[in-house]
């Protein structure tokens, strides 16, 4: 496994939400610091990092990172930097610059607090339909858009693009920061609804993107409608892949990095790129999102029921992730596990750290209750009610 033990220190309250404990050590809690400059200047370094992350190099989505990012010359690097200064929207609007010197920070400390701002302001994709739904407030209940407590349309900003012209776009916030809360997914929110009405309102006509219905969404731009459930960030830390597919291997943090680098120059048509200071700051920040904490404790027989039934794939040592799990093997819709973009033919064992909060569950949103996840689930379908029980009491303290 990769170098879990460098992450230690950003995810003691993780492992203390599951009944573990943690003490920091100076070696662990270096390594974002030490391995920043590397991000940072090292443009081979940074090749690497993306190389070793597309393990499957064949897939569209692979092979467009690899001809565009971290070349000796030119491709992605060369893009001008997105501007940093952006504009809330609703009631009582704000500016904010994210970088306001060439400052690099120092401590952990800071590249946290510039990661939360990243997180909330950055605005890592746009889209006409947005900037057409910020101008109905009328319309944002509809959607599902949530305000903050000034008023201001949460996760979504005015900024200036490469070309000059003002934008609206879309920040982590917008789909995993519901309630204000960073890391759990807004599911509440339908932008298939939005893009629907939109098409309506200017092009006079319907379309399929009602059908995503609300907590979903389809960012993968393949012509193909394969829309899936918005998750939580929760246990990024522990995860070894990303997307539902598994099309992103970390095998170190920087690859999460390097990952969100990418998403901003896509979500920006491949006209700019973000400062490297916010996908770094971003990506300590991810990591050190937790779900918020419960008191409860689990009993014995809940304890034994998943080590029995659940562990195999969703081990506690690996903050109750595990490696991907062929499509076949399960019986959720193979659709994303195949798709043309990011199809490896399985699915990421998701950690279940938080899972309590985290209905509608599968990669499509199929499943309405965590009963039900467990009653439909093939090792735990046999479960008699008592053992049910028990086995949902245990995954509610996680």
């Amino acid at each position: 496994m990769w170098i879990r033990t460098a992450i230690l220190f950003l995810v003691t309250a993780v492992f203390a939400a599951c009944g573990q404990t943690a003490e920091p050590q100076v070696a662990e809690r270096d390594w974002f610091l030490e391995h920043a400059d590397n991000y940072l200047s090292d443009t081979s370094w940074r090749r690497a990092q993306l190389e070793a992350s597309l393990w499957k190099p064949e897939l569209p989505y692979a092979r467009k990172r690899l001809a565009g990012y971290a070349l000796e010359k030119g491709g992605w690097d060369s893009l001008p930097l997105i501007k940093t200064r952006v504009t809330s929207i609703g009631d009582d609007p704000t500016v904010l610059d994210l970088l306001e010197d060439d400052a690099i920070p120092t401590t952990r400390d800071a590249w946290l607090a510039l990661g939360e701002q990243v997180f909330w302001s950055m605005p890592m994709r746009r889209d006409g339909y947005l900037e057409w739904l910020v101008g109905q407030p009328e319309l944002w209940d509809e959607v599902g858009l949530q305000r903050d407590e000034r008023g201001n349309v949460r996760g979504i900003v005015r900024f200036t693009d490469a070309r000059g012209n003002e934008r609206a776009g879309a920040t982590c916030g917008l789909c995993h920061g519901d309630a204000g809360l960073a890391g759990r997914a807004t599911r509440d929110l339908d932008l298939g609804l939005g893009r629907d009405l939109f098409a309506e309102a200017v092009y006079g006509r319907e379309s399929d993107y009602k059908l995503w219905g609300a907590g979903r969404v389809d960012v993968t731009d393949d012509q193909v409608m394969d829309p899936l459930a918005i998750p939580d960030l929760w246990g990024v830390q522990h995860q070894a892949y990303m997307n539902y597919s598994g099309a992103i291997k970390l095998d170190t943090p920087a690859a999460l990095a390097v990952r969100f680098e990418t998403q901003y120059v896509v979500g920006h048509s491949l006209e700019a790129r973000p400062d490297r200071r916010l996908t770094w700051a971003l990506m300590m920040y991810v990591y050190s999102l937790t779900p918020p904490q419960n008191e409860l404790e689990p009993t014995p027989r809940g304890q034994e029921l998943f080590e029995q039934r659940c562990a195999s794939c969703h081990s506690p040592d690996l903050g109750y992730s595990g490696q991907l799990i062929p499509a076949q093997s399960v019986s959720s819709d193979p659709q994303a596990a195949n798709s043309v973009m990011r199809g490896t033919g399985a699915y990421k064992a998701s950690s279940l750290i938080g899972i309590a909060e985290g209905a509608p569950y599968l990669h499509d949103g199929s499943i309405a209750s965590l009963r039900d996840l467990v009653r439909q689930h093939p090792t735990t379908a046999d479960l008699d009610e008592a053992d049910m029980d028990e086995l949902i009491g245990f995954l509610e303290t996680l």
